[in-house]
């Protein structure tokens, strides 16, 4: 810890606390906190109120050019059988991660 983060503590019912503990961390809280600050939540005694909606993207690439989650694996071949065999390419897919699982 250093001087320009603290602890924050809070007394709560064992269970309740269970709970929360798999969704309240430091990230959680902090992106709370922007919310708060956009004026698009307010934190009451009875919960979370929300006041509008973000909808303005912040840095997502829509063009998924240089995305991380795209991957470079050549479909060709089994787009072709998946056309030549009439099946769902998400169905094949599927049995093709079943067969290596087993």
């Amino acid at each position: 810890m250093t001087e320009s983060t603290k602890t924050l503590g809070i007394r709560l019912d064992v269970r309740d606390k269970e709970k929360l503990q798999k969704y309240l961390n430091r990230e959680s809280a902090e992106a709370i906190l922007r919310q708060i600050e956009r004026g698009e939540i307010s934190l009451t005694r009875k919960g979370v109120e929300f006041m509008r909606v973000n909808t303005e993207p912040e840095s997502v690439n829509t063009n998924c050019d240089e995305c991380p989650y795209k991957n470079d694996l050549n479909m060709s071949g089994f787009d072709e059988v998946c056309d030549y065999k009439g099946i769902d390419r998400q169905k094949a897919l599927d049995k093709c991660v079943q067969m290596l699982w087993r």
